[in-house]
């Protein structure tokens, strides 16, 4: 095992220790997150959802590895933060909850707000070619732009989706920090999936001022979605490709939806800040998407990661 192999979190705090992850990425390692955390340690464990709670085998399977969790740390404190009012009521049942999208911790200097004024496309959808973001809603949409990569083990079924799109301009991967630029460029953003999680995209979207395509979803994105700005399409490519064209001809001020998507994550991103550093006795700095499923500097890995054991 490598010197620089870490688990999948991030430590907020070291004393008394504070650690952020997505749920599935410390519960489904809680041996090897065991290994590295010393025996009866109390400690914080902040838990992101990252696909849709309010399904009843996603709730199950959560309740049963906590339990788990709660003998392997029984010193432990577990907070789950919510992406949808619907998950807190089914948690609150059996863990501390609050709802706190993951959407509200994208830290708004790192997306710039688009001018007024023609679009280079009319839409833009970032998600990876996978079967459950349901790509096929957007073929409809000639003036497309498809930003995202696959899995390998999906490598045909990535064949034969981009194959429909042979209009499109496809980028498999844009850097982190120019992807608000290409935001920009669209006339709105697609959010086609059914089921997930929060969706960091929308949160993009939005704070890059851009207006939204939704379809009907378990996970949360609704969440943090300026009423104004989101219009729900069928799951037809007809309906999607009549809500992109309403967009194009009936463009809002991005100044006015970044804004109004700040005023509904503040709320939630004080929350959290509130209890966090409450617990650590001072106030704790939120990074970005706390910076977990994110690619981080050594030295900050090194300052803020949980070493492998």
């Amino acid at each position: 095992m490598s010197f620089f192999d870490y688990l999948p979190a991030y430590t907020l705090n070291h004393s008394p220790r504070i650690i952020a992850a997505f749920e599935m990425d410390f519960l489904r390692n809680l041996q090897a997150f065991q290994r590295a955390i010393p025996q009866g340690e109390k400690f914080t464990m902040l838990l992101q959802l990252g696909w849709s709670a309010e399904l009843q085998e996603v709730a199950a399977e959560l309740k049963n590895r906590l339990a788990e969790a709660r003998n392997a740390f029984p010193e432990a404190r577990f907070i789950i933060l919510a992406n949808a009012p619907g998950e807190v009521e089914i948690i609150k049942n059996f863990c501390e909850v609050h709802l706190a999208s993951h959407n509200a911790f994208l830290d708004p200097s790192r997306y710039p707000v688009a001018k007024p004024g023609k679009r280079k496309f009319d839409a833009l959808y970032i998600a990876r070619i996978t079967p459950f973001k349901r790509h096929y809603l957007a073929e409809k949409i000639e003036n497309l732009h498809l930003i995202g990569s696959y899995a390998e083990k999906e490598k045909e079924y990535f064949e034969k989706t981009i194959s429909n799109f042979s209009h499109t301009v496809w980028s498999r991967k844009v850097p982190s920090f120019f992807i608000g630029k290409k935001i920009c460029e669209s006339a709105c953003g697609l959010a086609l999936s059914a089921i997930e999680g929060a969706m960091f995209s929308c949160g993009e979207y939005s704070l890059c001022g851009v207006p939204v395509v939704n379809t009907k979803n378990l996970g949360g994105r609704d969440t943090l979605l300026p009423d104004f700005a989101v219009r729900y399409a069928e799951d037809t490519a007809e309906s999607v490709a009549e809500n992109v064209a309403y967009w194009v001809k009936n463009p809002v001020d991005p100044a006015a939806i970044r804004e109004a998507f700040l005023g509904l994550a503040l709320p939630q991103k004080e929350l959290v800040l509130d209890l966090v550093s409450s617990i650590a006795g001072k106030k704790v700095v939120l990074p970005h998407k706390l910076n977990i499923r994110c690619r981080l500097l050594p030295l900050t890995k090194l300052l803020h990661g949980i070493r492998k054991k």
